[in-house]
């Protein structure tokens, strides 16, 4: 039988093996399974917080002060004249997130469907079929 010759690295230190083949075969099952989990190399941990599982960005729903306005029109809202704080106020009912500066706009872009009399505060809107 010819002979053989190993070297075993363990954290504990280095095993020499001389011997037939058997022999040596016989304890490298044994010692280097554990030897080779060990050098395995440890991957770097990546920096920062970690993903949150099932994180879904939110989505908010875009509010349209045109189409509120347009529903008000259609339900008979604007049948008397009505100043600013009071369609504000009707406006907010539905979508509580609208602002002034959309709910001039809106006010603006229907036009055409109110009649607008007084400037400044005392500016009121009143439906076109009404007048």
């Amino acid at each position: 039988m010819t002979e053989a010759r190993v070297f075993i690295d363990l954290k504990e230190g280095v095993i020499e093996l001389e011997g037939p083949i058997a022999f040596v075969e016989k304890y490298i099952a044994k010692y280097a399974p554990a030897a080779a989990a060990e050098s395995v190399p440890e991957t770097p941990r990546k920096r920062g917080r970690p993903a949150k599982k099932g994180a879904v960005p939110v989505t908010k729903k875009k509010v349209n002060a045109d189409k509120i306005i347009s529903a008000m029109i259609d339900n008979g809202f604007f049948s008397s004249p009505k100043a600013f704080g009071s369609i504000k106020a009707e406006a907010l009912k539905t979508a509580p997130e609208l602002s002034d500066a959309k709910i001039r706009k809106g006010l603006k872009n229907a036009e055409n469907k109110l009649t607008i009399s007084g400037t400044g505060r005392g500016t009121k809107y009143m439906s076109v079929s009404s007048a």
